[in-house]
């Protein structure tokens, strides 16, 4: 009779034992599901924000007043530092009108757009904070081509997702960034 009872009660604790790897399985099926969705909607955003930055940004120049003003209030000091709300001012006078989203707060990977005064266009997925507020902390950088370096940017053609792709893997650090020889 005593063997009776222990069959029974392992064969209660191995249903017990199967039923909790049944749970466990579902509840990491849920969570990789929710985490790919996430991931979806997160792409979803980015690019979407992508294109419209895009036809913003290409309709902006040096001939819209907003952007004259900006670069003149860098170039005369009134604006400390080298950024301002949408430009960029190189030291040797090269500009690069520019629209970031930091990833943290958007849902999706941070992601810089911008359009030199060179005519090139540019994209990071560097960590530039909102606002790009620790850039004024940098030195200017010499040129566009140096911002590029510094920052881990790429050229694009300007409309393609290419632009949606990493260009930073975190490692860089801050003595890295102001070390950059210029290119002047």
């Amino acid at each position: 009779m005593m063997a009776k009872s222990q069959g029974k009660k392992l064969s209660g604790a191995r249903r017990f034992i199967r039923m909790l790897a049944l749970l466990l399985i579902c509840l990491c099926a849920f969570v990789a599901g929710a985490w790919w969705l996430a991931k979806q909607k997160a792409a979803h955003q980015g690019a979407q924000w992508k294109r419209t930055t895009l036809e913003r940004l290409a309709g902006l120049s040096f001939t819209n007043e907003e952007i004259r003003r900006e670069i003149d209030e860098l170039k005369t000091g009134l604006n400390r530092g080298w950024t301002h709300d949408h430009v960029l001012l190189m030291t040797n006078g090269e500009y690069i009108i520019y629209a970031s989203r930091h990833g943290r707060n958007s849902g999706f990977d941070h992601l810089f757009l911008g359009h030199g005064s060179d005519g090139r266009w540019l994209y990071s997925s560097y960590h530039f904070c909102n606002s790009m507020t620790m850039l004024n902390s940098d030195d200017d950088p010499g040129s566009i081509t140096e911002f590029v370096k510094r920052y881990s940017a790429r050229e694009f053609d300007g409309k393609s997702d290419e632009c949606l792709q990493r260009t930073w893997d975190g490692t860089f650090s801050r003595m890295d960034r102001t070390n950059v020889n210029r290119d002047e």
